[in-house]
């Protein structure tokens, strides 16, 4: 029996939005320590998925979002946190 099309979506407004903001604060605390070909491997995804996550191109499984945190030095709930911050701030507050 031939395999069902994955169900394509419309992401309303707010989620595109959230992927974007969540990966341009990912790329904006990894360049302080980390290349994406780099950044990639400690998170242990191909750096072609990692760039798609950093442009908002794609969800983020749960599990790869804890990775990114960790090797970020953050948790889950703080990299979370600062996708509300403007993208100017720096980790701990500072500008």
């Amino acid at each position: 029996m031939p395999r069902k099309p994955r169900k394509q979506r419309d992401d309303d407004p707010e989620t595109v939005a959230f992927l974007f903001a969540l990966g341009q604060k990912i790329q904006q605390l990894r360049t302080e320590d980390y290349s994406q070909e780099d950044f990639a491997a400690a998170v242990d995804v191909y750096r072609s998925h990692m760039s798609l996550i950093e442009r908002g191109k794609t969800d983020v499984r749960l599990s790869t979002l804890l990775r990114i945190a960790r090797a970020l030095e953050l948790s889950a709930s703080e990299l979370l946190d600062l996708v509300d911050q403007p993208l100017t701030e720096k980790r701990g507050g500072a500008s």
